[in-house]
C-alpha cells in the first residue's frame, strides 16, 4: 500500500501545480471522497464504469475507493488489496509533463499476489481502459512509469510519463 501512496504521491506532483482542490473543505466534518465528489457528468461516468469493472473483476467494495476532484480533472484511488489501482483524469491542456487535455494517467496498480498473477490482470485492465477512453471522448491514455534505479519499489525519485493518443 505504501508502494501505490508514493507513486500517487509522485502523479500528484506532476500534475499538483495547476491542481487544486474544486470543492471547499468543511472545516468540521471530513470531506466526502466518494463519487459524488466528482462533478462532471463525463468524468463520473467514465470513473463509475472503472469502479463497476473493480467490483465485477476483483470485489473491489466502493468502501476501498476515494475520488478527489480538481480545477483540472479528477483521481480514483483504491485501497483494495488484491488489485488496487491509482489514476487521474485530466480535463485541462498545459498541465505538467505536456500532456495535453483529455487524459487517463495511470499512476499505479499494487497487488498482494504475485507477479505472475499481476501481469495478466494488468494487461486486461489496460485492455479496458483502451476501450474506456473512446466511450467517455478521452483521447490520451497515459502511463507513469517508476524510472527510479533502486529496486525497492517503495521509493519512487522519478517518474516517467508515456501517453498514447487513442482517437
Amino acid at each position: 500500500m505504501k508502494n501505490l501512496n508514493n507513486l500517487l504521491s509522485r502523479v500528484k506532483n506532476i500534475f499538483g501545480h495547476k491542481a487544486t482542490t474544486a470543492t471547499a473543505t468543511p472545516s468540521l466534518a471530513e470531506p466526502p471522497t466518494d463519487i459524488s465528489v466528482v462533478s462532471d457528468p463525463r468524468l463520473k461516468a467514465a470513473l463509475a464504469d472503472i469502479e463497476k469493472y473493480l467490483a465485477d473483476n476483483y470485489s473491489t467494495p466502493t468502501a476501498k475507493l476515494q475520488y478527489k476532484e480538481y480545477t483540472n480533472g479528477a483521481s480514483l484511488t483504491s485501497e483494495a488489496a488484491t488489485f488496487a489501482v491509482s489514476l487521474v483524469i485530466l480535463t485541462t491542456t498545459n498541465g505538467s509533463a505536456h500532456l495535453p487535455d483529455n487524459v487517463l494517467l495511470l499512476g499505479g496498480i499494487t497487488s498482494t499476489n504475485d507477479v505472475k498473477w499481476l501481469g495478466p490482470e494488468l494487461r486486461k485492465f489496460t485492455n479496458f481502459l483502451m476501450q474506456l477512453c473512446p466511450k467517455h471522448r478521452i483521447q490520451h491514455l497515459a502511463f507513469a512509469f517508476n524510472k527510479t534505479e533502486s529496486d525497492d519499489l517503495r521509493f519512487v525519485k522519478e517518474a516517467d510519463v508515456t501517453c498514447l493518443r487513442l482517437y
